[in-house]
């Protein structure tokens, strides 16, 4: 961008720099956002491409996929509470073997990990332990 000095009619503002009158570092960085724009493009499926075709830079397209995959930043928070409650309430079924049980906490607990959540292992397994059914 460059910026078009004020005058009397016209206020201070930027216009798209003509391609002639860029920099080697403009040029360069120009060069790695269309890389990386080829890229991600190339690496989506076709429902995914299209919902960031009109993305003009690398970063549009970038937010637009965190915000389709992860979701907004309240999604992410409720998302989180929910995890955590599962947590809290865990519980063994009886009727369930313990392959099934721990399979079922190891997901809990990287649902909880991917949403920022951490608990101690010697805390985690402890929770495990005491959700077994005593039979």
């Amino acid at each position: 961008m460059e910026n078009v000095a004020m005058t009397p009619d016209v206020p201070e503002h930027y216009i798209r720099k003509e391609k002639s009158k860029w920099s080697d570092p403009e040029k360069a960085s120009m060069l790695k956002d269309a890389k990386v724009k080829n890229i991600l493009h190339n690496s989506l499926d076709n429902v995914m491409s299209n919902m960031v075709i009109t993305c003009k830079t690398t970063k549009e397209i970038w937010d637009a996929l965190e915000t389709q995959c992860q979701g907004t930043m309240a999604i992410k928070k409720n998302r989180r509470v929910v995890h955590v409650q599962e947590y809290e309430q865990f519980y063994a079924k009886a009727d369930k073997s313990i392959t099934n049980i721990y399979d079922r906490f190891i997901t809990l607990m990287n649902d909880l990990s991917l949403v920022g959540q951490e608990y101690d292992g010697e805390v985690s397994n402890i929770k495990f332990l005491r959700s077994l059914p005593e039979d």
